[in-house]
């Protein structure tokens, strides 16, 4: 590369005066934490902080005038590794001689090491400040070009940079490898008015001392007029007397050092250089896994290491709030809206995770064999009698708990399959009828038995509808059509109405004699309550433990009827034409909150989770009868 200087026995006068002389190089090797310990606020927020960013971080006094306070200091990131930063002050912020007596001297014995690592920091940086500055090891080398030692490692906060790290991490424009000296405008740093008052060197980056600059050394000539000083670099000098210095040209390496008891009165100033732990390189919750049940919570505490860092923020996640969520502060609850398994996770601003997998059940009840209701309530009571009877089974496993999904819709295969079930499963053979019905599918002998006994007859479109929701008027329809199948008396009084109902008006016309039929024999009771009225909701989705009600209540009804057919003989199937079967609703009606206490197929609507958009949260299947 091209050589800046010639130099002569020790001392070349460079442009304006500067001194440059030949110095030995350090460099940063390890780090240890710190003595100082946290538990003060924090001290900054912190983002994604790469080389280059600026960092403002501590106070110190720099306009001069100390009547306004300290102001904030800027620092340059001029290195990223792991949870920290490597930071160089952006401006020469004092004023001050590398050694305060004549004769040889390292970094290790230098008073400007002293300084920085007391005086200085103190002046700078409030206790919680210094807790997030490690403390680390600093390799002092020999001088590169005339192997002046650079004394032993030392420990510390605060340093001046050596030969290496300006070279590896700031970099020049030119470089002469022969001579070790490099030039590059971004050593160049503006001094403060307080610094200069210490008695650093002022000097302006001009036209006539820049030509050679601009023309030679590759400096931008945005630098003109830049008001700059020479500042120390820590690496030992041409002599044992003499230490590494960057001069105001922007001019450094081992070859470019001066008097380190500043005998020449020129005034060498200081850029401090410190690492900062910013980021975390670990987080650990205290728990791994845990059991709730609904209503209960949980408190979770995370732990981020090291403590001295920069920014400790956590924040909380849930990939299930349905069942369970979790707060700013780490706090579960389980909400009762479903059981499963819920990952809680806690994240640094870095992105290092810690997990707890966290298990919700409905109670404690040893005795209930249901994950997601709670035991002795009419729900407990509904699910628990067609499981028994082998209607509906669960859909899936939590520990050694079935997932029932009380609240889930039910759609119109899985409730074929009930029917299909409470009938004793007959022997059927597959007949290719609907589009959405293959032979292989878990419910094609189910929707094959419904077709041929006319309780089902599909859509227009010539599919059933597999995943179509179940509603209201089309399980009392469809329940009506199996009492018929089955020669059950399904006769109406006259005298039933659906007056009493409010949106009995909404009853389709297909479903009227149905579910006049269901609510004469109490398979539908209603929704709702006195004072606002009681609802059919016919075109709402009909829930699982709504499903149940109805089939323990058809049992119950039906349990002593005397059959029009002996026991043995077949029952008919009934015409097709008979009576129309049910296509999908346009239109859900709106929910309403149904209170805890009501009846037989009344569920807690409020809490309902589609099955079609909802992803069950244990890994178990979702697979229906």
């Amino acid at each position: 590369m091209k050589k800046i200087w010639k130099r002569s026995a020790g001392i070349v006068l460079a442009a304006a005066l500067s001194l440059t002389f030949v110095l030995s190089s350090g460099n940063v090797v390890m780090a240890e934490e710190g003595d100082a310990s946290g538990g003060e606020e924090e001290v900054l927020g912190a983002g994604s902080y790469k080389v280059g960013d600026i960092i403002k971080f501590g106070h110190y006094e720099q306009d001069g005038n100390t009547a306004n306070g300290k102001e904030e200091i800027e620092w340059q990131v001029i290195k990223a590794e792991g949870g920290r930063v490597l930071v160089l002050s952006k401006y020469i912020l004092d004023c001050k001689t590398y050694h305060d007596t004549s004769g040889a001297v390292t970094w290790e014995t230098s008073a400007l090491r002293k300084w920085l690592n007391n005086d200085f920091k103190n002046a700078a940086f409030t206790s919680a400040e210094q807790s997030i500055i490690p403390t680390v090891t600093l390799v002092n080398k020999d001088n590169a070009y005339y192997g002046t030692p650079g004394g032993k490692d030392t420990k510390d906060q605060v340093f001046c940079l050596s030969t290496d790290e300006v070279e590896e991490l700031i970099g020049y424009n030119v470089y002469d490898d022969k001579d070790m000296e490099g030039a590059s405008h971004k050593l160049l740093a503006q001094v403060t008015r307080y610094a200069i008052s210490r008695g650093s060197t002022e000097e302006e980056i001009g036209e006539g001392s820049y030509e050679y600059m601009l023309k030679d050394e590759g400096y931008p000539r945005d630098v003109i007029g830049l008001r700059t000083s020479n500042w120390w670099l820590r690496s030992p000098g041409m002599k044992p007397d003499w230490a590494c210095q960057v001069n105001y040209f922007g001019h450094a390496g081992p070859g470019i050092s001066i008097w380190c008891d500043n005998s020449f009165e020129i005034g060498m100033s200081v850029r401090p250089a410190l690492y900062i732990n910013v980021y975390p390189e670990s987080i650990k919750l205290d728990k791994t896994s845990a059991d709730l049940y609904y209503g209960d919570s949980l408190k979770l505490s995370a732990t981020v290491k090291p403590s001295d860092v920069m920014d400790k923020t956590v924040t909380w996640t849930s990939n299930y709030p349905d069942v369970a969520t979790v707060d700013g502060s780490g706090t579960v609850k389980a909400t009762g809206k479903r059981s499963g398994i819920a990952t809680i996770t806690a994240k640094t601003v870095n992105g290092l995770t810690a997990k707890c997998e966290v298990t919700v059940y409905a109670d404690n009840n040893p005795s209930n064999i249901f994950a997601d209701i709670k035991y002795g309530n009419w729900k407990y009571d509904a699910a628990k009698s067609v499981y028994d009877k082998g209607y509906m089974t669960g859909k899936g496993m939590l520990g050694d708990r079935i997932i029932f999904s009380p609240d889930t819709d039910i759609n119109r295969s899985q409730f074929v399959v009930a029917l299909y079930s409470m009938d004793g499963k007959p022997s059927v053979s597959y007949k290719q009828k609907f589009s959405d019905v293959s032979s292989k599918d878990w419910y094609a002998s189910a929707v094959t038995w419904a077709s041929e006994r006319g309780i089902v007859a599909g859509n227009p479109d010539g599919s059933f509808g597999v995943n179509g929701k179940a509603t209201r008027e089309q399980l009392a329809l469809m329940f009506y059509k199996y009492a018929m199948y089955k020669n059950y008396d399904i006769s109406v009084s006259p005298s039933t109405t659906l007056d009493g109902f409010t949106d009995a008006a909404k009853v389709d016309s297909w479903a009227v004699t149905a579910v006049k039929w269901a609510v004469e024999r109490g398979i539908i009771s209603g929704k709702g309550n006195e004072k606002d009225g009681y609802r059919i909701d016919p075109t709402k989705g009909a829930t699982r433990i709504e499903c149940a009600a109805m089939m323990n209540k058809f049992d119950s009804v039906y349990s002593d009827v005397k059959l029009v057919l002996e026991a043995e003989e077949e029952p008919l199937a009934l015409p097709m034409e008979e009576i129309e079967d049910v296509s999908i609703p346009d239109e859900e009606m709106e929910e309403d909150v149904i209170p805890e206490e009501e009846p037989e197929d009344i569920a807690d609507d409020a809490n309902e989770i589609t099955e079609e958009d909802e992803e069950e949260p244990s890994e178990e299947s979702n697979m229906e009868e």
